[in-house]
């Protein structure tokens, strides 16, 4: 039997219930509201227990309730009912204040039509480029990493640490940890991998947000704050590696150091849905089948002899 939605197991209204719930908190709270404020008045206003607190969010570190509170603020914030004055923060606007329940769903059906058509536009005027045979700039794929990557330069070194962690967890690794010495030859987290149970490997890693190449020296001096302390490592970038950076990761004798660049730094957050959603849609290439309708170009009739 299929496990019922978050939604039911958090105890939580519908989209549009949560939403008016969220406007109504907001304008009962001192603005401007801290984003880690909204999730526990949510719970307390409509009294979860416990075990409804601790339903999470796929992918991530956080409680349901918490993420869905978060949605439905920035629902509210595209069309114009609140504002974010700086990040994980959100304050009404004059329309907010004053803004009924019909208003604000009103609104958001006409920004999420707004939203879909410009998507439409835009995988048209794709369409109609490659159709011309111009080529275009980037790809749609390259385009995701490059705002991804953009996205993740903005993140905290702290916080770099800690999504390094969730990724970790989420790969199946054990017993992760953020380290929080300011000594540790630039270990930034350590982990346990075990695969099928049977064997373990005490795993370091080294999270940084580099920009350019890393070359070979970044990866030796890893290599020698990590002997003696792990059996493998894995040194994580946004940036790349050069070729004598991945010759030293895997030169006989050295400390074994797997190398994740920027590039495959996105891809395994797409696949674990890290910050990252995918949807996919079922295109239909339809053709008209002009031999099937040529037998109904003429009358059944009219081949036979007409009376004179």
């Amino acid at each position: 039997m299929d496990s019922p939605p978050l939604r039911v197991q958090a105890g939580l209204p519908k989209g549009p219930e949560m939403r008016a719930l969220v406007l109504n908190l907001l304008r009962t709270m001192p603005q401007p509201v801290t984003r880690q404020t909204i999730g526990p008045a949510v719970a307390k206003h409509l009294g979860l227990k416990e075990e409804q607190l601790a339903v999470r969010e796929p992918g991530t570190d956080r409680s349901y309730v918490d993420w869905i509170s978060s949605w439905a603020c920035n629902n509210l914030k595209h069309i114009g009912v609140c504002e974010q004055p700086s990040r994980g923060l959100y304050q009404l606007t004059e329309l907010g204040r004053t803004i009924s329940s019909a208003e604000v769903e009103r609104l958001h059906r006409e920004r999420t039509r707004e939203h879909y058509a410009k998507k439409k536009a835009e995988a048209k005027s794709s369409i109609e480029t490659e159709s011309n045979d111009e080529e275009p700039d980037e790809s749609l794929d390259d385009d995701w990493t490059r705002q991804l990557l953009d996205r993740l330069s903005a993140v905290s070194p702290q916080g770099f640490e800690h999504l390094t962690g969730a990724l970790l967890e989420a790969a199946g690794f054990h017993d992760v940890a953020v380290t929080r010495q300011t000594a540790d030859g630039g270990i930034d987290v350590v982990a346990v991998y075990r695969p099928q149970g049977l064997i373990s490997f005490r795993t370091t890693v080294q999270c940084k947000r580099w920009s350019g190449s890393a070359g070979a020296d970044r990866v030796q001096a890893f290599q020698g704050a990590s002997m003696g302390k792990a059996d493998r490592g894995i040194l994580i970038t946004t940036g790349q590696f050069t070729p004598a950076a991945q010759a030293q990761a895997k030169s006989p004798g050295a400390f074994q150091i797997d190398l994740i660049d920027g590039e495959a730094l996105c891809e395994l957050l797409k696949e674990y849905s890290l910050g990252v959603r995918v949807t996919r849609r079922t295109v239909e290439d339809i053709l008209i089948d002009e031999t099937y309708f040529n037998q109904f170009d003429r009358s059944p009739d009219s081949d036979q002899e007409q009376p004179r």
